[in-house]
């Protein structure tokens, strides 16, 4: 049964779809054109039925790139994720989508001990920030984390400690108000617990959830940083003689923060790596299909998503700044890095192109071993 309130908005949309001959929104969404020729014709069905069903509910990316596209600026992803919400509360506080499964074990072992950790600075300093590398990150390549670490620490005057936890945005992503309000108080303690006055974030989910919960500390990107720090001595010009154009794919929930995507630009240019922008790109980039957690929910829509974004692209090698876009454009059959790969590696040539994706079981490993590398410098 769908609530009065969610009705009215519902209504609202209905009444006013235009239902353009062009169809700007539903050409920047796989996923409605599985459901229906229009959002006027997907959520009358909806009020007919006074239902909204729970796969059409979890398919959204809420990635807004349909909102955007629309000449009145219809929040569908808003219904949907007020729809999420209702539907926790009539499930005991869990999804209704079985394959949500895989995202509370996540969650189950993001927030344990033994794949955590907090740092204050080293000896005894003061610990005037905090970096906070998110999951994917860790999960991926726990040397970057640990590399990044060493080399804040070095820049400001080891006054950098660390926590490794996950910020909760798949638990607020699933509709999970209670669980999430409750895992995020955890992470807050432990950034209250260093002290820090500042985070620095490696993961562009991360920037956004703890920019919003946790208004007493400044947030800062990594990406953001380091064109202020500059970059380790032996990355300048390391890619002068590659072979290897790299086309860049920003994350759409940064898509409307031009300093980290002019960050992440600063970065490649320092390492004259050559580059591609795509089609679309910067504040018009598109979902590379993990947003939303609507690969558990709907795996073939979810990849229908990440195969039409790796098509957009000319050149064969994409760089990514968040570790899960890195992860989906390989998925999506190209040779795919994340920055920190250039960064701390040696020059990238096309001998160097190798599958990086590895397993759950192996990501776990990696978490731990990013855990390590953490407190060695604590």
């Amino acid at each position: 049964m769908i609530p009065e309130k969610l009705r009215e908005k519902i209504e609202e949309i209905i009444d006013g779809c235009l239902e353009c001959k062009s169809k700007p929104c539903m050409k920047n969404c796989i996923m409605l054109n599985e459901f229906g020729e229009n959002p006027k014709a997907i959520f009358k069905e909806c009020i007919t039925k006074n239902e909204i069903p729970d796969k059409l509910v979890y398919s959204c990316n809420m990635c807004n790139q349909c909102t955007i596209a629309c000449p009145k600026n219809y929040k569908i992803q808003d219904i949907f994720m007020e729809s999420r919400i209702l539907k926790i509360k009539r499930n005991n506080g869990k999804s209704p989508m079985k394959g949500h499964g895989a995202i509370e074990a996540h969650q189950y072992l993001g927030y344990s001990n033994f794949f955590n950790t907090s740092n204050k600075a080293p000896r005894g300093k003061k610990t005037k920030r905090v970096f906070f590398p998110g999951c994917s990150l860790p999960s991926y390549n726990p040397k970057a984390v640990g590399n990044i670490l060493e080399f804040l620490q070095e820049k400001y005057d080891g006054e950098v400690g660390s926590i490794l936890k996950c910020c909760g945005k798949p638990t607020k992503a699933l509709g999970q108000v209670e669980a999430f309000e409750k895992r995020y108080a955890a992470v807050q303690k432990a950034i209250d617990d260093t002290g820090a006055e500042e985070i620095i974030v490696a993961c562009q989910s991360c920037y956004g959830i703890i920019k919003k919960n946790s208004p007493n500390q400044r947030v800062k990107s990594l990406w953001e940083i380091l064109p202020e720090l500059g970059l380790p001595k032996h990355t300048k010009g390391i890619g002068k003689d590659s072979d290897v154009i790299f086309g860049i794919h920003d994350s759409c929930s940064t898509r409307d923060n031009r300093e980290i995507q002019n960050g992440v630009r600063w970065i490649l240019d320092q390492m004259e790596y050559k580059i591609e922008e795509p089609i679309n790109t910067r504040e018009n980039t598109r979902c590379c299909g993990f947003g939303g957690m609507v690969m558990p929910a709907n795996p073939e829509a979810a990849h229908a998503v990440l195969i039409k974004r790796g098509a957009e692209y000319k050149t064969d090698h994409i760089v990514s700044y968040c570790a899960a876009c890195r992860e989906s454009m390989e998925t999506a059959g190209k040779d795919s890095v994340h920055i920190l790969d250039l960064v701390f590696g040696e020059r990238y040539t096309k001998s160097s192109v190798t599958k990086r994706t590895q397993g759950t079981s192996i990501q776990w490993v990696n978490r731990f071993k990013s855990k390590k590398e953490l407190n060695k410098r604590k």
